[in-house]
């Protein structure tokens, strides 16, 4: 209990960081939501001449597009460029002799973060699935059971992005620019995890790669919601996750290891 309390001020601080600039927050909603409703006139325009698309129908494409910003959220995890900063401006050296984990530390505040955005998106969420509800006419057929199974997806969806995240972020100290590293993590983990459009739309080729990978499992929690993944495969998904968590782990602690002894501190 005492080595969690070491921790809650960088989740405490990093939470309310959140809360400091309201203009800039309230515009970064709008802009999503505005996003949101354009690509119900994207998806609206596709299934005109279709019910069924993949296996979506166009009710269940708007579920399944806004359960997935809300579970963006905790998969939004900027380890590569808060390492970065600290490593450029010397911060990295202050935490690295304090009594405390430098990792451990780390994924405090990013998940004070995450809990932040969380309060703010989600009373935004709500309203906005009311709102089509309302529209189109939606009918929310789900199950307690999956709600459990699907929340159990977020506490390890949020650790394998941090594990990834982190990983790109240690390699920052031997290339000294996080730009490309960002860029790339980014659209790779938009792409293999279906938050752009659903796995189920891509060629086969591309979903024989995807299945060999952790990041689709991102977006099981939606698929349990809309009964697209059998209760059978999720509970299995969370296994294969774990697994994945833990391998992740396994390599940063190596690789962190091996890499803070070649770390050149600019400043500080």
């Amino acid at each position: 209990m005492n080595k969690v309390k070491k921790y809650m001020p960088f989740f405490r601080a990093s939470m309310m960081n959140m809360f400091i600039y309201r203009g800039t927050i309230w515009l970064w909603m709008l802009v999503d939501v505005f996003q949101f409703v354009m690509m119900i006139f994207l998806w609206k325009s596709v299934y005109q001449f279709n019910d069924v698309i993949s296996g979506f129908t166009f009710n269940e494409m708007l579920i399944y597009f806004l359960l997935t910003n809300l579970f963006y959220v905790f998969t939004e995890v900027d380890a590569v460029f808060a390492m970065s900063e600290e490593i450029k401006e010397g911060r990295i050296s202050l935490y690295l002799v304090k009594p405390i984990s430098y990792k451990a530390r780390l994924f405090t505040e990013i998940l004070g973060r995450a809990m932040g955005v969380l309060l703010l998106l989600t009373p935004i969420v709500i309203i906005t699935g009311i709102v089509l509800t309302f529209i189109f006419n939606i009918a929310w057929t789900v199950t307690i059971i999956e709600v459990l199974v699907a929340i159990l997806y977020i506490p390890l969806i949020l650790l394998m992005m941090f594990e990834f995240s982190f990983f790109f972020g240690t390699l920052v100290i031997h290339t000294s620019n996080e730009f490309g590293l960002v860029i790339f993590m980014s659209v790779f983990t938009r792409v293999m995890s279906g938050q752009l459009i659903p796995l189920s739309f891509y060629p086969q080729y591309l979903l024989n790669i995807v299945l060999y990978m952790p990041f689709r499992f991102i977006s099981y929690p939606p698929l349990i919601l809309l009964d697209k993944v059998s209760m059978s495969d999720a509970l299995t998904g969370l296994a294969v996750l774990a697994c994945w968590v833990i391998g992740f782990k396994i390599i940063n602690h190596f690789v962190y290891k091996s890499s803070i002894k070649k770390m050149v501190v600019f400043g500080g």
